[in-house]
């Protein structure tokens, strides 16, 4: 089984760019412009003192690669351009990712039209937008196949690079607020982003840093400093994991001529060590675990999995389900009151997108060969996690799409698990990804994708370890119906788990 999966590292290069800025504290500089004035605003773009910065990124206090912006005018309007380079290990591999976009919006940063470009090693991914009237149009091209859609807004709509340069423009005042809508591509889907200012107390801060920005986004959120013209000069995202930092070009892009060995996600961050070797870990039914290290929070709770604050940590329980109640009988909500089960909220779970295009005709026609109408959903179910983990050939092979997993028959668990998906939804069964650890045999606890299909209820499943139900191993963070998926990325290098039983 490979332990963890690209779309952690696809995650990050989202993330990133979303924040579109920043570490190390220690080699910060001071800047000589420490002059701090409220200002109503520049108002607009022509205005801004600035038009081009560079950021060092890090992960964990390892320097991953660096971020790019350029504004210039075109005609009327301003076009943002931004680049960004990482490199990221994992099971001693280097993986890079690239990044460009060019986006085209009004002198008040509004939207009108972006271009952007991910390639991660070998795998491209193209995704064009373009506002017109109250809807925006896009255009994507995911593994050749292209798809368009569009979604109709209220107001006004931002790119998410509008997020840093927002306060500069509406102004910079203690206690001000501010809410906007951008579009978030990977989610396809209009969201809020709230942002709340105040002053740093006292002398600035590393790199003259005299606003402090408070950016929420769902339940996520990411700390910005900005100098005296509203310049982000230092951003923390994921708990601190996560840091950018305002450099010259030089510092930046030195990156590039790096050659000293990163930490590795895996080996150096993502393993739990276990305090007990487990025998046979895919026939366990139960399983109790003192966790450490992180808060309640990031720590999912279902209809399987129990979470409880004691005085040294977490305790977690999972039962496996019992597959009697999946096989006849009425719907029934197995959510404790949070998870949808009318048929008008199942419908989130069936939605095609450019990582599952489950309306894609390659996808559905393969599901039809797995699958029999004659027979119950969840013998369907069992023949789709079967077939995924008989025909998938385990490799750390990247990939943007469940397409790509089935026309290469390659992939680790997150690819398993999006193929899965993509082929369930096709045939009607509403299912999500799911994020979390699981035992590797004599390891400890790995990161792993897996999912669950709703079959009379959510039902956890395994299409990579070729499991129906998921064992008791299965240690649920996160699904890819919760509002924030980075909680996964806040859990790295320190979750440590003190006890443990199972039966």
């Amino acid at each position: 089984m490979n332990v963890i999966n690209k779309f952690i590292i696809y995650l990050l290069c989202l993330f990133i760019a979303a924040i579109n800025c920043g570490c190390l504290i220690k080699n910060l500089t001071p800047s000589t412009d420490n002059h701090v004035e409220p200002t109503n605003g520049y108002g607009t773009l022509s205005n801004f003192p600035f038009k081009e910065a560079w950021y060092g990124l890090y992960f964990q206090e390892d320097k991953i690669g660096y971020s790019h912006f350029k504004i210039t005018p075109t005609g009327e309007n301003f076009t943002i351009e931004s680049d960004s380079m990482m490199r990221l290990t994992a099971m001693r591999k280097t993986n890079e990712i690239k990044m460009n976009e060019e986006i085209v919006v009004s002198p008040e940063l509004s939207l009108i039209s972006f271009d952007s470009n991910v390639k991660m090693n070998q795998k491209e991914l193209r995704v064009e937008g373009r506002v017109e009237s109250s809807k925006l149009l896009l255009k994507m091209n995911v593994d050749n196949e292209k798809v368009e859609k569009d979604f109709p807004f209220d107001g006004k709509i931002f790119h998410t690079s509008a997020i840093s340069l927002m306060p500069a423009l509406k102004g910079l005042k203690d206690g001000a607020k501010y809410s906007f809508n951008v579009f978030n591509v990977e989610r396809q889907s209009i969201e809020s982003i709230e942002q709340e200012l105040s002053k740093v107390k006292g002398s600035p801060g590393p790199s003259g840093a005299v606003w402090r920005v408070k950016n929420n986004y769902g339940q996520s959120s990411v700390t910005s400093w900005l100098n005296g013209k509203g310049l982000v000069v230092l951003e923390k995202g994921l708990d601190g994991s996560l840091i950018t930092i305002l450099e010259d070009e030089g510092a930046a892009r030195s990156f590039l001529e790096k050659k000293a060995q990163q930490k590795d996600l895996i080996l150096d961050f993502s393993l739990v060590k276990s305090p007990k070797r487990i025998l046979n870990p895919s026939k366990i039914r139960f399983l109790k675990a003192c966790l450490q290290g992180v808060k309640s929070d990031l720590i999912a709770r279902d209809h399987r999995q129990t979470v409880n604050d004691v005085k040294d940590g977490l305790d977690v329980e999972v039962h496996v389900e019992d597959l009697q109640r999946f096989k006849a009988g009425p719907n029934k909500d197995d959510s404790n009151g949070k998870g949808p089960t009318a048929e008008d909220k199942l419908s989130g779970y069936l939605v095609s997108t450019p990582s599952i295009p489950s309306d894609n005709k390659e996808i559905i026609a393969q599901a039809r060969k797995v699958i029999s109408n004659n027979l119950p959903e969840l013998d369907n179910v069992t023949r789709l996690v079967n077939w995924t983990a008989d025909n998938i050939k385990g490799d750390m092979k990247e990939s943007f799409s469940a397409l790509d997993v089935l026309r290469s028959g390659e992939g680790e668990c997150q690819s398993h698990t999006k193929l899965y998906a993509a082929m369930a939804r096709s045939v009607g069964i509403p299912t999500r990804i799911v994020t979390g650890l699981v035992y590797a045999d004599s390891l400890g606890f790995s990161y792993h994708a897996w999912a669950e299909s709703y079959v009379k209820g959510w039902l956890s499943v395994d299409p990579t370890l070729r499991q129906v139900p998921s064992d008791a191993t299965h240690l649920k963070l996160v699904s890819s119906g919760d509002n924030d998926p980075t909680s996964v990325l806040k859990t790295m290098g320190k979750i440590r788990i003190k006890s443990l039983e199972y039966q």
